[in-house]
């Protein structure tokens, strides 16, 4: 049977999805693949031009392949590596904009080798809205064209920071206020001696971090979160046996006794904790989905930031940039919530209620930039597609408020509770379903069961 189908997005999680159905897509068919940026493979997260903003996932892992592990390696062995880059090993942390040159390249092979009566276009224009029917979806461009298709998929991957405690923001020149972390020319406005606040902690804020150090900024950095956590740093790891099953005692209290105890096993061997950690990664959307509801929300409550920075890591590279500014006293990490913003001479000023309690302190700065990490909550989400998907009922919000509501085959759930079998959500969307979908193994993994299920007798190889 012939198929149309629509990817909406053509960053990671779209390409991916592009990539495995590409192998397994009958004769006829076609793929419209949509990106408004006009720039089909790298994403966002891997359009950086940076060669000190790395992968935070070491090379061996990174194959665009589920069953071929070691496809990046062998492009990275085969290729022309730019500057002072050598072929490197398994362990190697690459440059992201690398990355994206990767995957644009095996999406290039890919459609090259696939079957010749499978098409792909590639769209660059923006779609904002869907109507499902009997025959098909509609799909409409914010040009006001439309057309129809058979399936579509929701790709559209992360969506941009939200301005957490606004009360008081609008005081501030909105020159001061950088909200996209990804925006060079924003970031570039930043004097080499401003200070500057950085709300958030996270993988992100050390992105920030990093280019400022490597453009030689001189002025005080203050990094903000309600914990003051950094990221662990990656090391060596050594193979670790899988100790968790899910359905055993489905807690997160339960979760964290075991994974503690295993580590002072693996301790007593001399082992350190990020095996034990990454020997959770196989079964982690497992272990997820065997908690129930109420103790989801435990675990976000009580345990999610512990989770982030002991499983998403820094590059070692990057964090000896990151402790050089902090052993200098240039970069400073606080703890605490924001209380209320002002003007100030310097550009604003922050009050500041410190972690545990004390009098609140004034921070000022010149710039200010939200590294609070990606929007999750689609409720409060303004992007056209997703307010149209949700305002028509065509889909809702998950319980958690972590992305849409979505079945096991990944159909976005309607208002009224049912499931489309037209209309896919995959990658970070489906965060309440999965947990973990934002990292490259995570998505690859999840488009190749999108593919299977779709044609689970289909397979062309993967592109040479």
């Amino acid at each position: 049977m012939t198929m149309r189908l629509a990817i909406i997005g053509a960053g990671f999680t779209g390409t991916q999805t592009a990539l495995e159905l590409l192998r397994r897509l009958p004769a006829g068919s076609s793929i419209l693949l949509f990106e408004r940026s006009g720039v089909f493979g790298p994403g966002l997260a891997y359009s950086t031009a940076h060669a000190d903003h790395l992968l935070n996932v070491r090379a061996a892992n990174m194959s665009a392949f589920e069953d071929d592990p070691s496809h990046f390696l062998r492009w990275l062995w085969a290729g022309d590596l730019p500057g002072p880059l050598v072929p490197p090993s398994g362990h190697a942390f690459m440059p992201r904009g690398l990355y994206g040159r990767y995957l644009a390249e095996t999406l290039a092979a890919a459609e090259t080798q696939a079957s010749p009566e499978v098409t792909v276009e590639r769209i660059a224009r923006s779609v904002n809205g869907v109507d499902e029917a009997d025959e098909g979806v509609d799909l409409q461009f914010s040009d006001g064209g439309r057309c129809r298709v058979d399936l579509a998929v929701v790709a559209t991957g992360n969506n941009p920071p939200q301005w957490p405690y606004p009360e008081g923001l609008a005081a501030i020149d909105p020159r001061r206020l950088i909200g996209d972390p990804w925006d060079d020319g924003e970031l570039g406005r930043i004097g080499p001696d401003d200070d500057v606040v950085i709300l958030g902690t996270g993988l992100t804020a050390v992105d920030v971090v990093t280019l400022l150090g490597r453009r030689g900024h001189r002025g005080r950095i203050t990094a903000l979160s309600r914990r003051g956590l950094l990221p662990s740093v990656h090391e060596q790891t050594r193979p670790w046996k899988p100790f968790l099953v899910p359905g055993d005692d489905p807690r997160p209290l339960a979760y964290l006794r075991r994974v503690r105890a295993e580590v002072r096993k693996a301790a007593a061997e001399g082992i350190g904790w990020r095996s034990v950690v990454d020997a959770l990664r196989p079964a982690t959307q497992d272990l997820w989905r065997a908690l129930p509801l109420a103790e989801r929300r435990r675990f976000l409550r009580h345990l999610r930031p512990w989770w982030e920075i002991h499983r998403h890591r820094m590059a070692p590279q990057v964090a000896e940039g990151i402790f050089a500014l902090r052993d200098a006293g240039q970069f400073v990490v606080r703890a605490g919530r924001i209380r209320g913003w002002a003007a100030a001479p310097e550009g604003f000023a922050i009050t500041l209620g410190p972690k545990g309690g004390g009098a609140a302190e004034r921070l000022t700065a010149g710039f200010v930039v939200n590294c609070t990490g990606v929007s999750v909550d689609y409720r409060r989400i303004t992007a056209p597609l997703v307010r149209h998907l949700l305002d028509r009922g065509l889909a809702r919000p998950d319980s958690l408020g972590l992305g849409f509501d979505v079945d096991e085959d990944f159909g976005l759930i309607a208002a009224d509770g049912t499931a489309s079998r037209r209309l896919f959500a995959l990658g970070p969307p489906c965060k309440s379903a999965l947990w973990e979908i934002t990292a490259a193994p995570d998505i690859r993994k999840q488009s190749r069961a999108f593919a299977l299920r779709l044609f689970p007798d289909r397979d062309r190889g993967t592109p040479s």
